[in-house]
């Protein structure tokens, strides 16, 4: 075994890649150098390819910290032609995490790369070797092949997904979002057998639901996520092969969050918490091969490159053949429409506001009226005899939600002081007769053809008073679609300014490329779901046509369209990720979907059946919802021409000048809580894969599918 000293090794040559290969009488280190995978646990990364440049990452063990850690770039995978030595140190100010930025490299073409830590006895110890890529020249003219995926859980999953990507020769593994997730065994979506995370700063953490599992708080709880995932082998194996372009959703922080506010008490309490989501960001920023965020060269992220200020957005070519745009849904955010601690019978708009407001949109009063609810004001005389049983059934119901006294107060007594919704205040009322002795009956409150009418949070579809349904899921369209179009005016846009004015540039900088890419980490495709059908035999309150999703894109459907209409002048192909089910969606003459399945997480067409609750008609109604999803989804939207909603996968993007075609390769749910990696008879039987193709026309992107077929594609 060759030894070096350290202060050898602290005169490593510089980081630039400028020069020819290193004569043999310049190199500190030979060729061959033993792997200690031990030492580097987490394998080796790059990312974000340019031309002339790439992010390369390893995380030292601690055991080893403070040593000096050499990087070597070279021009073979047998370290003989080495174009770049430097040595390195790292330790807690970035979990041992080291991200290197190499340039004036020559592009298009593979590098590969190792890091060795030196010990103080000189004795030198490899990490496995890597393969990268530098992007093509902007003149270039090849076609490309890109992996996208989104969506890998950890807990009680494996990425038997990932293994068809494994020999491909990938330009770049796009990831669009949710890489790890923050809790350690959610009930509704997260298997609590097989592995999983266990906090070891559990103090640290936030302590949630009666399974007693935790989501991360602590900059050590999202530091081990991102130590702990990048563990398992195969998704290691992958990453050592191909540069990661990766951006982040909201499981890297909180589900459905936005901007620093998590909602997994769905209003019952404030969540706003700039430190955690502070926390969250500097563990991805150390942890991703990203060209982002400071934290290169053992150095501490730069800490105003986080929340309010962090920014992940970024765009890459890849020679005359794509362009790619990458976003952020998630810092910059509103909230969503519908607050979910809102009273059903609270009103939204009562009727002088819709008035006032409907016309601005091309709507009138008098046609949205018989759509409204009836409402009353309990400080009416005619009224005012309901105001005090309604307020002790309201007492009841939010004190059996575990709120403290003094805000059960304040809550009840806003709630009696504005208008309600008809039909909630009576059902309210009944069920508070039913309970009551005779005496203290209160009746319903009668009906007259003149009260007004307004748009109610119950006419959204908010039926209890803290809950992500009705709310985040499972919204009624229609009222849901109003409520979108009269704040589309006064939210602002769900990127948020600066990020809008940069895509659209994005956009027109790029107009000359064969194809534009739009990284999305939540879909822009309708999920919308008429219950009515009668596949589905719903109860009665059940029976509408509901939207399943608004914390995507269908929350913000006006400015959804308007990005849509802006995506068909030079023309898109869309990637997306995060709802756990493939789509394939032809939006405009010129502008296509590609959504991608979950790599390992729970499918959205199993987390509906799982979660089916209430009595045994309405359990029955969830599973038959959940069998027939695929064709409600198809059904609901024309533009649709592929939805699977039961299986896992990943997407493999071949990008020709004309023709790009994208292959599905699908696993059936259940199989991804079986580790296939030594299992390849297995892992074939399990394998179903989708293709389509997108014929490039001028003024138009034609979507197809096509079967297992493929046109030759060339390098």
């Amino acid at each position: 075994m060759t030894v070096i000293s350290r202060r050898t090794a602290l005169k490593l040559l510089t980081l630039s890649a400028a020069a020819l290969a290193l004569p043999a009488t310049a190199r500190r280190l030979p060729p061959a150098v033993a792997v200690e995978r031990a030492l580097f646990p987490q394998s080796v990364a790059s990312g974000d390819p340019q031309p002339g440049s790439v992010v390369l990452w390893t995380r030292l063990a601690p055991a080893a910290w403070g040593q000096d850690v050499v990087l070597e770039v070279a021009e073979d995978p047998g370290f003989e032609a080495v174009r770049v030595e430097r040595a390195f140190r790292v330790g807690p100010a970035t979990d041992g995490c080291l991200k290197v930025k190499v340039q004036d490299l020559e592009p298009d073409r593979a590098w590969h790369y190792r890091f060795v830590a030196v010990g103080e006895d000189g004795v030198q110890r490899a990490s496995p070797a890597g393969r990268t890529r530098t992007a093509p020249a902007p003149d270039a003219d090849r076609d490309l092949r890109f992996a996208v995926m989104s969506c890998q859980d950890f807990n009680g999953r494996w990425y038997n997904t990932l293994l068809p990507l494994l020999g491909q020769e990938l330009d770049a593994i796009l990831h669009l979002g949710d890489f790890v997730y923050e809790t350690t065994g959610d009930p509704s979506f997260q298997d609590g057998a097989g592995r999983r995370i266990v906090f070891e700063d559990a103090d640290g953490a936030l302590s949630l639901g009666d399974g007693g599992f935790q989501a991360a708080r602590s900059l050590d709880n999202y530091r081990q996520l991102h130590r702990d995932y990048r563990t398992d082998p195969v998704l290691q194996q992958l990453l050592e092969s191909a540069p990661l372009i990766a951006i982040w959703d909201d499981h890297e922080f909180a589900d459905d969050s936005w901007q620093d506010v998590a909602t997994f008490h769905d209003g019952r309490r404030d969540e706003r918490d700039a430190t955690r989501r502070r926390a969250a960001e500097q563990a991805w920023f150390e942890y991703m091969p990203a060209d982002l965020g400071g934290g290169f060269e053992g150095a501490s992220v730069d800490d105003g490159a986080l929340h309010p200020n962090a920014r992940i957005w970024r765009d890459f070519r890849f020679g005359k053949r794509a362009a790619l745009a990458f976003t952020d849904y998630r810092s910059a955010r509103p909230d969503h429409l519908v607050p979910e601690d809102a009273f059903p019978g609270g009103l939204a708009y009562d009727e002088p506001a819709l008035r006032e407001a409907l016309p601005k949109i091309g709507e009138t009063f008098e046609e949205w009226r018989p759509r409204l609810q009836p409402y009353v004001h309990l400080s009416d005389p005619d009224h005012r005899r309901w105001r005090r049983p309604l307020a002790r059934a309201l007492t009841r119901a939010y004190r059996a939600e575990g709120l403290a006294t003094d805000v059960v107060r304040r809550r009840v007594r806003a709630i009696l002081s504005e208008p309600i919704a008809l039909p909630v205040a009576n059902a309210i009322l009944a069920k508070h007769d039913a309970g009551a002795p005779f005496f203290l009956d209160a009746g319903q409150i009668p009906e007259t053809d003149d009260m007004p009418r307004g748009l109610s949070w119950a006419g959204v579809g908010k039926s209890r008073l803290f809950d992500a349904v009705g709310s985040r899921y499972f919204v009624l369209a229609e009222g849901y679609g109003l409520l979108a179009a009269l704040r589309a005016a006064e939210i602002g846009s769900a990127l948020g300014e600066v990020q809008s004015a940069w895509l659209d540039a994005t956009l027109a900088r790029h107009a000359d490329a064969d194809w534009r890419f739009i990284g999305s980490s939540v879909s822009f495709t309708p999920l919308r779901l008429d219950l009515r059908r009668p596949e589905v035999q719903a109860p009665p309150a059940w029976a509408h046509e509901v939207l399943l999703n608004v914390d995507h894109w269908d929350g913000f459907p006006v400015e959804r369209e308007a990005w849509l209409d802006r995506f068909a002048g030079p023309g898109a192909v869309l990637l997306s990720g995060d709802i756990h089910a493939s789509f394939a969606s032809q939006h405009r003459k010129s502008v296509v979907e590609f959504t991608v399945p979950a790599v390992s997480s729970k499918p959205l067409g199993a987390i509906l059946a799982r979660n089916a609750s209430g009595d045994e008609a309405t359990r029955a109604a969830g599973a038959r919802l959940a069998e027939h999803l695929d064709g409600l989804l198809r059904a609901g939207y024309p533009g649709l021409r592929y939805a699977q909603t039961r299986r896992n996968g990943t997407v493999l993007l071949e990008v020709g000048q004309d023709t790009l075609v994208a292959r599905y390769f699908e696993i059936e749910g259940e199989r991804v809580g079986e580790c296939l990696y030594d299992d390849p008879a297995a892992l074939a039987g399990a394998l179903r894969e989708a293709w389509f193709r997108v014929e490039r026309e001028p003024g138009r992107l034609l979507l197809e599918p096509i079967g297992a077929r493929s046109p030759a594609f060339t390098r």
